[in-house]
């Protein structure tokens, strides 16, 4: 005969339990039902139940997940992220919903910090300030790779620009160049601007808190929420929901392109040992010339 007494699995991690058997729609009525179920706890194996989700492949317990607000930036024990386990996957799909949700979130939060941003830079005086940084190394070969940069900054106002010359690592080099980054702060607006000087183009985007708006959560089962979505037992399938559809959400799909790219490049996770390395503050000091 047997028990129909919850495992110790089930009764500790039963938002994990309910994505490994992929049953999306008891996962719905769960999270529906107590809105504060923690879903960034870690598994024993340090997944969270997106990770799960995800790893598995159940594309219905991801998407009800990402619904209620599960975190796309974490990270697994191994130092894997939700986007590297989607594309490792190949699942097309997976990979647009995680891509999708992932800019959302960030996008939001830079949204969420703006009346702080304007706040402070509106306080602060004018100025404009040079910061030079390197990294040094006694080893030879390590010093020849460490980077180094002067970061030129100007403020005025609610505007702030970044000079800056290094771009990036590429075959254990570093890429070099002329980019600027301007913001221009507008009451509850602020438009981001990086200007390439080398190919003498610029990319604007305009960051307004109007557009920020969270995606409902998908209706009872049978039922129609006010997006015109249906349940889970309706045509529309669980997790039909996108800010009204013309939201933020709704305006970062994904392209196929940068699906295609995401699962043409290969899968590379980055890991730098901090214990051995160490800050320290230099002046220098100028000497005025005689006249």
């Amino acid at each position: 005969m047997i028990s129909a007494k919850k495992t110790p699995e089930k009764s500790r991690y039963p938002i994990h339990c309910l994505v490994w058997h992929n049953k999306h729609r008891q996962l719905e009525k769960e999270l529906a039902a107590d809105e504060q179920k923690d879903l960034e706890r870690p598994d024993p194996r340090g997944r969270t139940p997106l990770h799960l989700a995800v790893t598995l492949g159940h594309l219905d317990c991801a998407r009800v997940l990402l619904l209620h607000g599960a975190d796309v930036s974490k990270e697994n024990r191994n130092g894997w992220t939700v986007l590297q386990e989607a594309v490792s996957t190949r699942d097309p799909e997976l990979v647009r919903l995680v891509l999708r949700y992932r800019d959302y979130q960030r996008t939001a939060k830079r949204l969420a910090g703006i009346p702080v941003l304007l706040e402070r830079l509106r306080q602060a005086q004018d100025f404009y300030v040079e910061m030079k940084w390197e990294f040094t190394s006694w080893v030879p070969l390590v010093s020849r790779i460490c980077p180094s940069d002067t970061y030129r900054v100007w403020k005025s106002g609610q505007c702030l620009r970044v000079d800056t010359t290094l771009m990036g690592f590429e075959q254990m080099t570093w890429q070099r160049g002329k980019r600027s980054f301007i913001f221009r702060g507008q009451d509850s607006r602020a438009e981001v601007m990086e200007v390439d000087h080398d190919r003498q183009l610029v990319f604007s985007e305009t960051l307004s808190l109007s557009s920020l708006a969270a995606p409902t959560p998908a209706p009872a089962p049978g039922n129609t929420n006010a997006n015109g979505c249906v349940g889970a037992n309706g045509n529309k399938g669980t997790g039909c929901s996108t800010a009204g559809g013309l939201g933020l959400l709704g305006a970062l799909q994904p392209s196929e392109e940068q699906v295609a790219a995401r699962l043409s490049a290969p899968v590379v996770t980055t890991q730098l040992d901090t214990r051995n390395i160490a800050f320290e503050r230099t002046i220098r000091v100028f000497p005025n010339k005689k006249p």
